[in-house]
């Protein structure tokens, strides 16, 4: 039943933010500055999320593995976007953290490839393409200053990263050949 109240609000439905995660990953500005609009975003990029990260891992581990790897690729996706947060801001761009997070959260629809051995390493150097342009359609940065923030903060996340899992969480992960 109808409200006669002016227009409700109404979620966009899956398919299309699947076919908005698949423009971010084209690197469409206009659906970018979109997503990092829409504060209805962030649950199906969340959950895109974590179902990047569980596929990532899918031919390497347990089912505890997979589960962890979908909950570190929502943590990661924060701390990633809260180092490219500080350092665009010392770096002059404007201030929206979470219209970053929207838009990095939809991105990682690209990470359900990363299956695929071969496909997954040109994912994985996609996604830090994907993360340059969203930076600086967000942040306001210049082509330069923009790849800076994102190399240096994807380069602390990989550290991070192998911290983590080679050390106490590495048994939870269980890694063939590790």
């Amino acid at each position: 039943m109808r409200s006669d109240k002016g227009p409700q609000f109404e979620p966009a439905g899956t398919f299309d933010y699947v076919r908005k995660a698949v423009e971010v990953v084209k690197l469409n500005r206009a659906v970018m500055a979109e997503v990092a609009a829409d504060m209805s975003v962030i649950r199906f990029g969340l959950a895109v999320t974590a179902i990047g990260g569980a596929v990532a891992v899918l031919p390497y581990t347990n089912i505890r593995g997979i589960i962890v790897a979908a909950v570190y690729s929502i943590a990661a996706l924060f701390l990633f976007a809260g180092f490219v947060h500080v350092m665009a801001g010392y770096s002059g761009g404007k201030q929206e953290f979470m219209g970053f997070v929207r838009v990095i959260a939809l991105s990682g629809i690209i990470d359900w490839v990363a299956v695929v051995p071969v496909i997954g390493l040109f994912a994985t150097t996609w996604s830090v393409v994907i993360a340059v342009v969203a930076a600086r359609q967000i942040y306001d940065l210049r082509r330069g200053r923009a790849a800076f923030v994102v190399i240096l903060a994807t380069l602390v996340m990989w550290a991070i990263t192998a911290m983590i899992f080679s050390g106490s969480l590495g048994s939870l992960y269980k890694m063939r050949g590790a």
